[in-house]
């Protein structure tokens, strides 16, 4: 009998243990027990970064001068079109470059495709990043490029950059920690409500410690309202942090709680990748 009953104690304490050695048991967390969202995230094994999310993720430029070239456009000889719009090029096109002025591209070279959009005011452009294209062949003319990757429409007028190296951090855990906190600036799209893996930029960059990998918990604004149930800082979502800028970072939301995020809503780092 008393061998059973320690059986029983031990089959109710694991699940406590395991939740309190879990580095990110603060993404299933939320009231429900089978959150369908993250069945992906627990059944396979953790993955800190991948290399696509940094690759696709938008980020403000801050003001700063960056070495744009520009897409031309398809080249000779006739690519596959989308019938619905014929200057789209697919994967596997070929397309006409043009290097920032006074810089060239060689033979081999990555360069990322993007969408450059007006940002809010004192922090420069938004860089939409639609696909990935290696340099060809040159010409006195033009540089051509062929399409390897696609996270978006590519057209002509887009503009290219240099393909930064991609973090691998290898199989690591996130650890606590407490800070920076700051803002969200605004969402990548307008959207009257967020939802899992949106993306918004925030007002912490490299210069307040901020690092690819971090996760960082979104919190309500306290306040109080007339008529109304006063309001506290409980968590409205959970972000992954997927490019860093000196002033800024791009996060990826992860797990939404409550959709209804603007820009303001208090934002604070909990976890980061040990170096």
């Amino acid at each position: 009998m008393r061998s059973s009953f320690t059986l029983l104690l031990l089959a109710a304490a694991a699940p406590l243990a395991a939740q309190r050695t879990d580095p990110l048991a603060f993404l299933h967390k939320g009231g429900e027990t089978s959150d369908l969202a993250f069945i992906a995230y627990r059944d396979q094994p953790y993955v800190p970064i991948r290399p696509g999310e940094l690759r696709s993720a938008s980020f403000l430029t801050e003001m700063r001068a960056m070495p744009f070239g520009r897409v031309l456009g398809p080249v000779q000889p006739a690519v596959v079109h989308s019938a619905q719009s014929p200057e789209t090029a697919l994967l596997g096109a070929e397309i006409a470059v043009q290097p920032p002025e006074g810089a060239s591209y060689q033979r081999g070279d990555t360069v990322v495709l993007a969408l450059r959009v007006p940002g809010p005011r004192g922090w420069g452009d938004i860089i939409l990043p639609t696909g990935l294209a290696r340099i060809g062949d040159r010409s006195p003319r033009q540089t051509v490029a062929t399409v390897i990757a696609m996270f978006g429409a590519i057209r002509d007028g887009q503009v290219t950059l240099p393909l930064e190296p991609a973090m691998n951090p290898g199989n690591l855990q996130p650890v606590a920690i407490s800070g920076p906190s700051g803002e969200v600036i605004v969402g990548q799209e307008v959207r009257e409500l967020q939802q899992s893996a949106g993306r918004l930029f925030i007002n912490m960059g490299r210069g307040a410690g901020m690092r690819i990998g971090d996760f960082v918990q979104l919190r309500r604004r306290p306040e109080v309202r007339q008529n109304e149930a006063d309001t506290i800082d409980d968590v409205m979502a959970i972000g992954q942090v997927v490019h860093v800028g000196e002033r800024s970072s791009t996060i990826k939301l992860v797990r939404v709680i409550d959709a209804n995020i603007h820009a303001g809503t208090p934002v604070v780092r909990i976890s980061t990748l040990p170096n």
